[in-house]
């Protein structure tokens, strides 16, 4: 009877330990339903900043993309037709002249960049974005090669320098030289697939040797700035007081050194690297589209250093393996020790881990990503371990409890700063967990936890 007895008890133990298992698992479920509503509140002051960053540029002036200069000819395409005609029963042949309208462009033989780029911020409320302005001298020079056509010839009529822009409300200022001599600038870029830019006459008869071109240019933008390879010598060198330049696109700098300070790149570009040339040569100046002309683009994009949603969002992702962990914490200390740890114990613990999220975002918009961090850290670390030394009994273990998060959220930190290491230091963290807890039970009678 007696045996039966225990055998009873034991039973009972066991179940009790699995019913509590098992409502502890029912908690975090639970505990996901604030965290997604947190996730939600990211994504909402993420796609605010998102629409400042939109009116600002819309106020100032967007991305730019600088295509040319360019030399746009508008010339008579003149063919010469035979035909055989009756006239009065005697056959004979009659030449007739056709002309008709002919646009092409002539890319620079070469063409070098140089400039300097500064930045400020400009926000409204609780969001900035950067704005830049880059002052730039290009130089180059053409050489003007009619292109070929079937029949015929091409007789220039009229020629322009044209400059193709990201967008035109960024030019602060601008002066270009044909040859040493001053030209007016006007607003159009007088090609239909460049949307926006600035055009120049240019006199026929600088088209009969190479014309010397130089264009000081001051431009205002916001997000990123790029240039389009059109010469058949491509060189670009700038420098800035941006400290997080984010090179992009289909040439990567050649040279570059980014430091606190600022950066520096230098870009060089052949004709026979780049597909512009023939994307160039194939498109005709009033079309809507050119294919392939943007894609060969290259420049730099102002990267924010710290995003602080983007680093919120991706700390909300490790909130259940938080939790998962410091409530298993809890439970072994609970069945160690022989120390109840009721059902809503454990859900004031997991709130006041959710309520860390919220204190990142919240102080985040104000103090930034790192400070706030570490506030929201100490904050939840010292919170939980002054409530834990009650529950558990002991301000030992509400210490231990408390040192061991601060613990987890350093090691988050790293998590969130070190992309490329992630997985490695995650897993390894995990490792070390579990190797834990298995050394502190591995002589644990979990048949007898609870008795007496």
């Amino acid at each position: 009877m007696a045996l039966a007895a225990l055998g009873g008890q034991d039973g009972d133990r066991a179940m009790r330990i699995g019913w509590k298992l098992a409502l502890v698992g029912l908690l975090l479920l639970l505990l996901l339903v604030p965290l997604m509503m947190l996730s939600g509140l990211v994504s909402e002051r993420q796609q605010r900043g998102q629409e400042v960053a939109a009116e600002i540029a819309r106020a100032t002036a967007g991305e730019q993309v600088l295509v040319g200069p360019l030399l746009l000819v508008e010339a008579e395409h003149r063919t010469r037709q035979r035909r055989v005609v009756n006239r009065d029963g005697h056959m004979s042949q009659e030449t007739e002249d056709s002309v008709q309208p002919f646009h092409y462009l002539v890319a620079p033989e070469r063409l070098d960049v140089q400039g300097s780029l500064r930045t400020e911020r400009r926000g409204r409320s609780l969001f900035s974005v950067p704005v830049f302005h880059a002052s730039q001298a290009l130089r180059g020079r053409f050489r003007h090669v009619p292109p070929p056509v079937d029949a015929g010839e091409l007789r220039p009529l009229r020629a322009w320098l044209v400059l193709g822009l990201g967008d035109n409300r960024g030019v602060r200022k601008i002066s270009i030289a044909l040859d040493g001599k001053t030209v007016a600038m006007e607003p159009g870029a007088r090609v239909a697939w460049l949307g926006e830019g600035l055009h120049a006459a240019v006199p026929l008869a600088a088209l009969e040797g190479e014309l010397a071109f130089d264009v000081a240019l001051e431009l205002a933008g916001t997000g990123s700035l790029a240039w389009v390879p059109v010469g058949g010598e491509t060189s670009v060198r700038l420098s800035g007081d941006w400290p997080h330049p984010g090179f992009e696109g289909h040439h990567l700098p050649d040279q570059r050194e980014v430091g606190e300070a600022g950066f520096s790149a230098e870009w060089a570009v052949s004709r026979l690297s780049s597909r512009v040339s023939q994307a160039l040569a194939s498109c005709a100046p009033t079309a809507g589209a050119c294919s392939g002309i943007f894609e060969g683009a290259f420049g730099l994009r102002l990267v924010e250093p710290v995003d602080r949603y983007l680093m919120t969002d991706r700390a909300i992702k490790y909130a259940l393996l938080f939790l998962g962990l410091v409530f298993g914490a809890v439970f072994l200390v609970e069945a160690l020790a022989s120390r109840p740890v009721h059902f809503v114990q454990y859900g004031l613990a997991g709130l006041a881990m959710a309520m860390f999220y919220l204190l990142l975002l919240s102080l985040s918009e104000h103090i930034g990503f790192g400070p706030a961090y570490a506030a929201a850290a100490l904050a939840c670390s010292g919170l939980l371990g002054f409530y834990l030394a009650g529950v558990l009994g002991g301000r030992g273990r509400g210490l231990g409890f408390g040192v061991g998060l601060a613990g987890l959220y350093g090691l988050l930190y790293l998590l969130l700063r070190s992309e490329d290491h992630a997985l490695l230091v995650g897993s390894g963290a995990l490792f070390a967990a579990l190797a834990a807890v298995m050394g502190l039970t591995r002589r644990v009678d979990w048949h007898s936890l609870g008795k007496g």
